[in-house]
């Protein structure tokens, strides 16, 4: 009859040990943690002014085109119609104010328009403030540029 080995009758295993380091596990999900959330919020960051930028570049190509449907030869009612749409699709975003628009001249027959937007995107306004916490207005400036045609088929 052979002999079993462990601490107990039953099964043979030796009885359990108490783990000898206590708070390993607790220093590094101290180390860890704050580097994830750090990587989390930089990879955030980046989809915020990606998306900032988007939205830029949506509301300049709109208000390229709201200044092509202007009667030609109206620079002002085709300026009027791109700031106004500009500014109207910029401001569903807290953390995104239009700047100047420049270069939507007035529609010429024929011809194109042309138009720069500008943004200020402000990053102190979003959960990503947390990455720059002493900095209450760190902010981004964005532009874009767009041009829109019109129709060869548009009477004038």
């Amino acid at each position: 009859m052979s002999r079993r080995r462990g601490g107990s009758g039953r099964g043979g295993l030796p009885p359990l040990a108490p783990p000898s380091g206590g708070g390993q596990a607790l220093v590094e999900t101290a180390i860890t943690l704050p580097v994830l959330i750090v990587l989390l919020l930089s990879f955030l960051l980046v989809m915020v002014v990606a998306q900032a930028y988007v939205d830029l570049d949506t509301a300049t190509s709109l208000a390229a085109a709201s200044a092509v449907t202007a009667p030609a030869g109206n620079a002002a009612l085709s300026q009027d119609f791109a700031a106004r749409t500009y500014n109207g699709t910029l401001r569903r975003s807290g953390y995104l104010e239009p700047g100047q628009l420049d270069g939507c001249g007035g529609y010429v027959a024929g011809g194109s328009v042309s138009c720069t937007g500008h943004a200020t995107l402000f990053l102190s306004r979003t959960p990503m403030a947390l990455l720059q916490p002493l900095n209450a207005n760190w902010t981004l400036s964005i532009q874009a540029t767009a041009t829109a045609y019109s129709s060869p088929y548009r009477s004038t």
